[in-house]
């Protein structure tokens, strides 16, 4: 592999000047020395080493984004938002799932940490889980020291995303949306009660009842998987209680589909028997049949403010914290209740 030196001998520079035109692209140097350079370096195939970079600097061009379940199409949008931005930049995105596993999350921000990436994102929920809690604050507090940005796009156990969404207030406008097409039993499928974003989801489920005037029955509420599996449990669940409702409004667009899958082999037409809305608005939920009702997140914007962030908080700008809106997405698979 070529060496920065023989780049600058074959350019005519010196070698300070060729690794800095090929490290900083607003370097200022003359149009013709700048050639020069990238000519030669394209001629050597020379390719800048990172990590002997990141030695010099403090920190190596990785940005580490830590993800619940990257097959969750929720991420991928996510991640997604955060290589658009990254794309132009240099920076390599390394993508980690923690399976919602507090101490797999807290191996990969140590990872992270010892590579010294400049920046981790967590784009998942924080998960409740005290001990676990206080070891990945430690290595927050150890990724900032080594001169690194730190960005959360969901709610954690120090408090709100630098990124993200209101999800009390989006939950309570789905639910506010059902109320208004005639549903007083609405049952809500909350996810796991160990991440935070689902406790913040269940408050917006209350809030949204209470608005309406409506008293929650605590049997309406099941706590179950954020995946397509947790869904149809949780129909299994409603059924096995022998509460009646006509409507199920679910934490995320998962366990949406999976309740829509189960409702149909039990012969529980939708809409017509039973309301079914989720949230999030992933690729797939206007791909349905019938298409799911949602609240939009925009979630490719998150990824990309994310990392917007993550680069000029490195810079040593003040960044605020940003909530980005939401939408209530009336589909097919929502409609009046019967006899309304």
């Amino acid at each position: 592999m070529a060496s920065i030196t023989e780049v600058a001998k074959l350019a005519g520079v010196s070698t300070a000047t060729a690794s800095r035109v090929v490290g900083e692209v607003n370097y200022p140097v003359s149009q013709q020395a700048r050639e020069r350079v990238l000519a030669a370096a394209r001629e050597l195939d020379y390719v800048p080493n990172a990590l002997a970079r990141g030695l010099l600097k403090s920190t190596v061009p990785i940005v580490g984004v830590i993800v619940h379940d990257i097959t969750d199409p929720y991420f991928n949008e996510v991640v997604r938002g955060v290589e658009d931005a990254a794309n132009a930049t240099g920076y390599l995105v390394i993508t980690c799932s923690s399976d919602r596993d507090a101490q797999r999350e807290n191996s990969y921000a140590r990872l992270l940490r010892s590579l010294r990436a400049a920046a981790v994102i967590f784009a998942g929920s924080g998960i409740v889980d005290g001990e676990s809690n206080a070891e990945l604050a430690r290595h927050v507090t150890g990724i900032r020291a080594n001169g690194s940005a730190v960005v959360h796009l969901s709610p954690h156990a120090d408090g709100p995303p630098d990124v993200g969404v209101d999800n009390v207030a989006g939950i309570a406008a789905m639910v506010a949306a059902l109320v208004e097409l005639g549903h007083t039993r609405i049952a809500f499928f909350a996810g796991p009660a160990s991440l935070f974003v689902a406790r913040e989801r269940l408050t917006g489920y209350r809030r949204g009842l209470g608005e309406a005037g409506i008293a929650v029955d605590e049997r309406l509420v099941v706590d179950t998987a954020f995946n397509r599996t947790g869904g149809a449990a949780g129909v299994d669940e409603l059924v096995a209680r022998g509460v009646e409702f006509s409507a199920i409004c679910c934490a995320n667009d998962l366990l949406a589909l999976g309740a829509l899958q189960r409702l149909g082999e039990l012969g529980r037409a939708v809409p017509g028997d039973v309301s079914v809305a989720g949230f999030d608005d992933i690729s797939i939920a206007a791909l349905t049949e019938p298409h799911l009702s949602t609240v939009h997140l925009p979630l490719r914007e998150m990824g990309r403010r994310g990392f917007e962030n993550a680069m000029r908080t490195l810079n040593g700008e003040d960044v605020a914290p940003q909530t980005l809106p939401t939408q209530v997405v009336m589909r097919d698979s929502t409609a009046r209740r019967n006899g309304q």
